[in-house]
């Protein structure tokens, strides 16, 4: 899985109170379910579908390292990378 390296940082030294909006893509149909749930349980939420598969996602920093724990997610990356 690639993480970009903002997303490794919230992973590793997550900010108190920051939420992150993140730019997930999910390998299959399978992965995207298991994604919705995932994000959910953590308390954020999925604010749109992107093309081509991908999804954006708003979460507390601190739950980032339990999203990157999810089996068949091929990227992560920030919402500010879309602006590039």
């Amino acid at each position: 899985m690639y993480l970009s390296h903002p997303v490794r940082r919230m992973r590793d030294d997550p900010l108190d109170d920051e939420v992150a909006e993140l730019r997930v893509e999910p390998a299959d149909d399978d992965a995207r379910a298991a994604l919705e749930t995932r994000v959910e349980s953590l308390g954020g939420s999925l604010e749109r579908e992107l093309r081509f598969g991908g999804v954006v996602v708003s979460l507390a920093e601190s739950a980032v390292t339990d999203l990157c724990e999810l089996d068949g997610i091929e990227r992560i990356e920030t919402v500010d990378t879309l602006g590039y």
